[in-house]
């Protein structure tokens, strides 16, 4: 680092390079801007930037990203940033999966009230804790099934 401080390629594995965490923070800020005013592409820089925030993501893992991207000066509004919309991703697949699941348990409730009647306890208990394969493989044989327990299995003892 002493002997290339304006590399970005160095400034990169910093956080791996300096051992004092306090030494690190105080100059966190200057590494980004290093790597951000690099001449370079800018998918270069880009991959750069997402190699140093995750080595202080790593370093610092009692941080919140919050907390790392205001030691590294960064303005940039956390909605835009790369982890940030990773996150937001995931979160919202997540919940499509899960609603897709409710809705799924939701049908099979109807279909299986409007064949059998009123349903048990211990069956909406386990339409609650069944995946989402099962819930399809229960569709799926609703009208082939003689009673609930052939379907759904014998209730709880």
């Amino acid at each position: 680092m002493e002997r290339e401080p304006d590399n970005p390629y160095v400034a990169v594995f910093a956080p791996l390079l300096i051992e004092d965490d306090d030494a690190l923070r105080a100059r966190a800020p200057a590494l980004w801007r290093r790597v951000q005013t690099a001449p370079l592409e800018p998918a270069a820089r880009d991959v750069l930037a997402q190699v140093l925030e995750f080595w202080f993501f790593e370093r610092f893992r009692g941080l919140t990203a919050k907390e790392i991207w205001a030691m590294l000066n960064l303005v940039t509004p956390i909605q835009e940033t790369r982890a940030y919309q990773s996150i937001f991703a995931e979160g919202k697949a997540e919940g499509e999966a899960k609603g897709k699941a409710e809705g799924k348990a939701s049908a099979l409730r109807r279909q299986l009230t409007r064949r059998f009647g009123a349903l048990p306890d211990w069956v909406g208990l386990r339409i609650d804790a069944a995946s989402i394969e099962q819930l399809d493989a229960w569709l799926d044989d609703i009208f082939d099934a003689e009673s609930l327990v052939a379907l759904i299995g014998p209730a709880p003892d």
